[in-house]
């Protein structure tokens, strides 16, 4: 028999799943009436999951610093989740966009320099961002620059946003490759960046089925997937971090940061943290330390 404690747990989890769907379901079909329900969804949210309070607490006193307020972590934890709540609406709002009409949402682009810098190799590009801001728009961006862009991602759980996101993935000509492919995975990327292709990765966070590394990051120590480190070795493709971040106006600006390049005197490397990876870590965390309410980790990191 199953305990008390693992029965309301699994009930919470399926009423929690409900709502989620019912919640992507609204984004796609009444974008007015979840903008309008925002102030007051965000507010329940935060009020009634102790997981997400702990979450967003937690990663804001470690981007605040310990000796931050509980006030001011509570600010942040909140605006948080304003920011994630957004980037769930935006997934559904795109809904049957065009590339154009996605495009009108860029505000501003710094780094293209770059970015030209990077291509210019003509050796593919591996390119490393976060879970911040407008991801999908960020994506019509750099799909707009180049014929064939690859993504490597996890399904998620709630089958209704993934269907949005996919659906929106495949009007923008981006082909998707999941991290629970394998071995073939990782050889069909490597012949997309010998093909000089572009292969976008999350490099904040390592999902199921990715091996990482744990690098200072924050004040602590965090694991980082390895794979964009291990996917220059194999290809010799520079990594240039992009990354995008809502402004005040709702619009989304992108930085486009210098490439990383892998040497070849680093592949024999057996540093538990890989040079190349410190590297990025620091663009990442320099990133999140400007715009800490638009690092959208509802979990503890």
């Amino acid at each position: 028999m199953e305990a008390p404690n693992d029965q309301s747990a699994q009930w919470r989890e399926a009423l929690s799943r409900f709502w989620l769907r019912r919640f992507f379901w609204l984004c796609a079909h009444a974008p007015a009436l979840l903008t309008a329900a925002r102030p007051l969804i965000c507010a329940a949210a935060f009020a009634f999951s102790p997981a997400i309070r702990r979450g967003t607490r937690c990663n804001a006193r470690r981007v605040l610093g310990p000796d931050s307020t509980r006030h001011a972590q509570n600010r942040l934890a909140r605006a948080t989740l304003n920011s994630f709540y957004l980037f769930c609406c935006d997934v559904g709002f795109s809904r049957g966009k065009s590339l154009k009409e996605l495009l009108s949402r860029i505000d501003q682009v710094e780094g293209r320099e770059n970015y030209q810098r990077a291509r210019a190799l003509r050796r593919g590009m591996i390119v490393v961002t976060a879970h911040m801001g407008s991801f999908e728009v960020a994506l019509a961006a750099l799909r707009e620059m180049e014929e064939h862009v690859h993504v490597l991602f996890r399904r998620d759980a709630i089958g209704e946003f993934e269907r949005q996101r996919s659906e929106l993935r495949g009007r923008l000509g981006v082909s998707e490759v999941t991290v629970d492919q394998g071995w073939t995975m990782w050889i069909s990327l490597r012949q997309a960046l010998l093909d000089d292709q572009v292969v976008v990765i999350q490099g904040d966070r390592v999902l199921p089925g990715q091996k990482g590394q744990r690098v200072p990051f924050l004040g602590g120590q965090m694991e980082l997937p390895a794979s964009p480190i291990k996917l220059a070795i194999a290809s010799h493709a520079p990594i240039v971090p992009i990354f995008s971040v809502r402004t005040p106006r709702g619009k989304i600006k992108l930085m486009i940061e210098a490439p990383i390049e892998v040497g070849l005197e680093e592949e024999q490397s057996h540093e538990v943290s890989h040079p190349a990876l410190l590297k990025l870590a620091r663009v990442i965390e320099t990133q999140i330390r400007a715009f800490p309410d638009q690092w959208l980790l509802l979990q503890q990191a």
